[in-house]
């Protein structure tokens, strides 16, 4: 075995060694912003444009799935919220091409508590110093996790807190200019890639005259110049970050500040007095622990008392925080999986780098089961589809949607899920097909709302009248629930009464043929084979055996 693979096996051992001991993918915050909850487990509201996401202004008790990437022409402004979450589908991008002071930026958050933004990423059109707009602002924001999130060029700032803001956590966020800087600016930078801003001015803090900020596996790459982090009146806890960018003049610019410096990696050609700035007004103070300079010569600063967290966490080596922290697939940036009814997970937490979904196990053969691959992959349905005699309704304004959804109902294991999203009619939200005489029809299905029992009403005919039957969809738990049709050949319309249900699968079975025990011996009957299984049709009627025995 040559030196190169030996290497890259220890790398690769180094990195799921150190993966294992984070919590790549957490179900909460910890460190400043531990208090963050967002919106809890609300039901996601699915957000594909910049009108929709500007709608969640004032909102409460919310959580927010950006299911497609798009581009705002004006600073999207959000305020007054509370207990809201929004997070991106893998590989969602929200972007902004300006340049000038009015329109520039993508998303200002202010007044606004228990918030929690995680997956996105950020893509502005490069800096320019033209007093413009951050990618990402908080104003006047507590109690708040910003988590997995990607930056790249902003046109002011990447990332920029001011006002009232307090009490916040960044995790595994990546940092990066890959645009060349717009010189001429009115602010009077030719190269503005400063990245990110604690305190607008001297003068600016939150109510209890500090910020608290905890900055963990977090990655300043390269064009970053400077403002990694800027940051006035704070007590800052870097823990197991990465800076390397080659341009950089320095890294962490305090005034009346001080950083408590864990695990982390100056990657940079800056000497200890442009890692921690001491150009800047004020008192400050750092503490490096365990962390590592390309040109050494870190040294602490007490001219102010450094904080130190009082919170639990793990902590890895300065070697080790590169190691994961730059991982394409399991280090900081986008990297988590997002599903439209709000789950998060990653492969990462297990040490193991991201592999390709697997195809779906489906346990049963089922008549329509959306786990298979002809529905899973319909994602967000806008108008009439069918599949396989199969017809969803909807369109534009009332979709339907196809979501990851892990469920075993009756013995049967599913990963997909049809959400209605609302109540049906025959135009949207429903569900028709056609069946031949007298069946049985399973419904596998559950109610979107865990603590609401709703109602699924089946037609025949037509989606009007009264409902030839009702079946229920349980909140709290999801059930294999059965009508049993005896009729002519018709058209069968399934639809909630009121508001969403998730339907997993619908299964369709005709009774067996009766009379003498074989096929061969029923000469005013034809005989045919599909999908291995033997039909025959008598007197009007399709049935089915599973063998060539009649029972």
């Amino acid at each position: 075995m040559n030196q190169f693979r030996l290497l890259f096996l220890a790398i690769s051992i180094t990195t799921a060694a150190a993966l294992g001991a984070v919590n790549y993918c957490a179900t909460s915050a910890f460190g400043y912003g531990h208090s963050a909850t967002g919106g809890g487990t609300a039901t996601p509201v699915l957000v594909k444009n910049s009108g929709e996401l500007e709608a969640l202004s004032g909102s409460k008790n919310k959580v927010a799935v950006i299911t497609q990437s798009f581009k705002v022409s004006k600073m999207v402004s959000l305020q007054d919220m509370s207990n809201i979450t929004i997070m991106a589908l893998p590989g969602v991008t929200l972007s902004s091409d300006k340049q000038d002071a009015t329109n520039s930026g993508i998303l200002y958050i202010k007044n606004s508590s228990n918030i929690i933004i995680r997956n996105i990423t950020f893509v502005g059109p490069g800096a320019y110093d033209c007093d413009g707009n951050d990618l990402l602002c908080f104003d006047g924001v507590t109690k708040a996790w910003v988590d997995h999130c990607d930056f790249a060029d902003g046109c002011d700032g990447n990332f920029d807190n001011k006002g009232k803001t307090d009490n916040v956590t960044v995790s595994w966020c990546k940092f990066h200019y890959d645009k060349a800087p717009k010189a001429g600016g009115p602010g009077g930078a030719d190269d503005h890639r400063f990245t990110n801003l604690l305190g607008s001015g001297g003068s600016d803090k939150p109510a209890d005259g500090t910020y608290n900020f905890t900055w963990a596996y977090c990655w300043w790459g390269e064009g970053c110049k400077q403002r990694m982090v800027r940051c006035r009146n704070a007590s800052l806890h870097f823990l197991n970050c990465y800076w390397n960018s080659s341009v950089s003049d320095y890294c962490i610019g305090p005034e009346n500040a001080d950083a408590y410096v864990e695990g982390c990696y100056f990657d940079v050609n800056l000497e200890a007095k442009k890692i921690f700035y001491q150009n800047y007004n004020g008192t400050n103070g750092v503490k490096y622990v365990s962390s590592y300079a390309k040109k050494g010569g870190l040294s602490d600063i007490s001219n102010r008392t450094v904080l130190t967290p009082s919170y639990s966490y793990t902590a890895l080596t300065y070697a080790e925080a590169k190691e994961v922290v730059t991982s394409a697939t399991c280090g900081a940036g986008a990297t988590l999986t997002v599903t439209t009814d709000g789950k998060i997970s990653s492969p990462c937490d297990s040490g193991e780098e991201e592999k390709p979904d697997p195809e779906p196990v489906i346990t049963s053969d089922l008549t329509w089961n959306f786990s298979t691959s002809e529905f899973n992959s319909l994602g967000n349905i806008t108008s009439n589809t069918t599949v396989n005699g199969l017809t969803i309704h909807a369109s534009s304004s009332k979709s339907m949607t196809i979501a990851e959804s892990e469920k075993e109902i009756s013995g049967v294991k599913f990963t997909h899920v049809l959400k209605t999203g609302g109540s049906g009619s025959e135009e949207v939200r429903s569900l028709s097909f056609d069946v031949k005489g007298d069946c049985t029809i399973d419904v596998y299905l559950i109610s979107a709302n865990s603590t609401s029992d709703r109602t699924l009403n089946i037609y025949t005919g037509s989606y009007s009248g009264t409902p030839v039957a009702t079946l229920p969809a349980l909140g709290a738990s999801a059930a294999k629930e059965q009508y049993q049709y005896q009729g002519p050949a018709t058209t069968i319309y399934l639809g909630s009464a009121n508001s969403g249900i998730n339907i997993y699968a619908i299964n369709l079975t005709y009774p067996a043929a009766t009379g003498t025990s074989r096929i061969d011996y029923l000469p005013q009957a034809s005989k045919y084979i599909k999908d291995g299984q033997i039909y025959i049709l008598r007197d009007g009627k399709t049935y089915y055996i599973t063998g060539t025995l009649i029972r």
